[in-house]
């Protein structure tokens, strides 16, 4: 279909141009025509003139003395002279005949190749006469060969111009295309570089220089583009740009993870009524005003959390000192205020969990050497007291090194496969002696061996601590329920007991450093206040979980889940 129009767009073109050539030629031979009529009729004027001073004479024709004269004048002339009396009739005939009467009208007129001139002879201002002229038109010899020359040179003018067009044009086409599909991203058409002409080869070669170039910048490009979106999308710190007019153009991933917010639209949106947070609003607009980088530290709040964060908003400047955008970085530091609150509370819990067993033992040390020792049973009070601060402060020693020692980066453990069931029977043995004393019941549910992959010293370590802590907070006559569960994937150690519970606000709490549901009951019992913490980072090791469950007053339960094939050694 697009052929077929072409083809009649073609047709049409070249009709035109033969019509306008036609028409160019006729309207070229009809001016011609009218200059060598106008000519011919100005030297029949003459002619006449000629005539009519030669025959007329006082006021009347004379044309029998003139008979020789009129033939000289229509021989060297080569014309035929025809007169005619006032009414028409004629009188003298170049040619010899002699009963013509005139019947045409004055002026010139066209007989074929010949035009005949009829016009008055006048004598003082009257007719006493007519006059016919009749000779051959003036002719320019070969002009038809000219317009055949002009018709056939427009047509080889038309079919140069065509080919000089479908020789450029077709380059000119493809150099366009290539053009459109450069802007368009795409670089695989190569233009030609075997052709004939010196300015289209040029072209083309030029062509190809460009798709090059635009390729490897195009490449180049993507390539910073993609380094600069993965180094933003993965930096660490959230990241919002505003444009100069105030609206926002990016939200980075690590944004949307920190504050919880798919941010969808956020982007184009003016940041005042989009960002959640006033004193952040405040800062982007200081920095506006000021064009100088500005950092503070935020505390934000995040869904049911505070965080704290270091925002910094820096300004983009142009050549014109106008601010182009603002990148406002935000940088959490929620966990390193943690760390910071958590050493200053591990450094006040230890000194004050130290000082009271020193406090002891200086001060009875001092009464005892001011005199005390004396009384051989004061001593031996003295003597024993010093003895349990002595091994109560040993044991917050020992406890702080090993969980130091667990809570190193190399720390690794003697993987083996272990059975619970024979683990906790043994573990049992220790505590004969002080269930029997507090009455305290124990029962072992009947189960599985409980087969696992794990460091047996680790694991008998964590079910001392949960045991320890088990009777020493149920009261006597109370039951300690100890059960194992396999499953396919994990064995469950669940460890139950009838104690004084644990108020569910404290129990995210527990595994914390020196943290006590009962400071009096723990620090009677000689607990340290680092056991579940210790357990808690031996349960992670291993790659379990521990789980607890609690009734204030009705006792508690810890779910120590272990993986029989746990995935750092799977």
């Amino acid at each position: 279909m697009k052929n077929q129009r072409l083809d009649r767009k073609i047709w049409m073109r070249w009709g035109f141009v033969i019509a306008g050539l036609f028409f160019v030629v006729f309207v070229s031979n009809e001016v011609i025509q009218i200059a060598l009529l106008h000519q011919d009729q100005q030297m029949m004027d003459e002619r006449k003139n000629w005539i009519e001073s030669f025959v007329v004479r006082d006021g009347r024709l004379q044309i029998d003395r003139e008979n020789a004269g009129l033939i000289h004048f229509s021989k060297k002339g080569d014309v035929k002279v025809t007169i005619y009396n006032r009414e028409r009739q004629l009188l003298y005939d170049s040619t010899g005949m002699q009963n013509t009467k005139l019947h045409q009208s004055i002026g010139i007129h066209q007989v074929n190749d010949h035009l005949r001139y009829i016009a008055p002879l006048q004598a003082d201002q009257k007719t006493v006469g007519y006059v016919q002229i009749e000779g051959k038109k003036t002719v320019i010899i070969g002009l038809s060969l000219i317009y055949f020359f002009i018709i056939i040179g427009g047509i080889a003018l038309l079919l140069y111009r065509d080919y000089l067009v479908r020789s450029y044009a077709k380059p000119i086409r493809f150099a366009s295309r290539m053009a459109e599909n450069l802007l368009e991203g795409s670089y695989n058409m190569i233009a030609s570089d075997h052709v004939k002409r010196e300015s289209v080869l040029r072209l083309n070669l030029a062509m190809n220089r460009v798709s090059d170039a635009m390729h490897e910048l195009s490449r180049s490009y993507r390539r910073q583009q993609d380094s600069m979106s993965t180094l933003i999308e993965n930096i660490g710190n959230g990241l919002i740009f505003v444009d100069g007019s105030g609206r926002i153009n990016y939200v980075n991933q690590t944004f949307k993870d920190d504050f919880h917010t798919p941010a969808a639209h956020w982007e184009l949106a003016d940041y005042h009524e989009v960002i959640p947070y006033e004193n952040v609003r405040q800062m982007i607009d200081e920095v506006f005003d000021s064009k100088k980088k500005l950092a503070q530290q935020l505390h934000l709040t995040v869904g049911i959390e505070r965080k704290h964060f270091d925002v910094s908003c820096a300004p983009i400047i142009n050549k014109h000192h106008r601010v182009r955008g603002i990148v406002v970085v935000f940088h959490d530091i929620t966990e390193i205020k943690k760390l910071e609150n958590t050493r200053r509370d591990f450094v006040a819990n230890v000194s004050h969990e130290l000082k009271t067993p020193v406090t002891s033992l200086i001060g009875f040390t001092e009464t005892l050497l001011d005199g005390a020792r004396d009384d051989k049973d004061l001593e031996e009070q003295f003597l024993q007291i010093m003895l349990h601060e002595g091994q109560r402060l040993q044991s917050l020693i020992t406890d702080l090194l090993e969980l130091s020692k667990i809570e190193r980066e190399h720390f690794e453990l003697h993987w083996v496969q272990v059975s619970l069931r024979e683990l906790l029977d043994n573990v049992l043995l220790i505590f004969k002696e002080k269930v029997t004393t507090k009455n305290i019941k124990i029962v072992r549910k009947n189960g599985s061996d409980g087969i696992v992959l794990g460091d047996a010293f680790r694991i008998r370590q964590i079910m001392i601590n949960l045991i320890t802590n088990a009777i020493a907070y149920t009261p006597e006559n109370g039951t300690v329920t100890l059960s194992i569960q396999e499953h396919e994937q994990d064995v469950q150690l669940i460890i139950s007991d009838t104690g004084i519970g644990i108020e569910a606000e404290q129990i995210p709490r527990i595994f914390e450093r020196f943290y006590r549901v009962d400071k009096a009951r723990s620090r009677d019992s000689g607990g340290t206040g680092l056991g579940l913490a210790i357990v808690k980072h031996l349960v992670e090791a291993h790659g379990g979980t521990i789980h607890v469950t609690s009734t204030p007053g009705k006792g508690s339960t810890f779910t120590i889940t272990f993986l029989k094939s746990p995935p750092m050694i799977g």
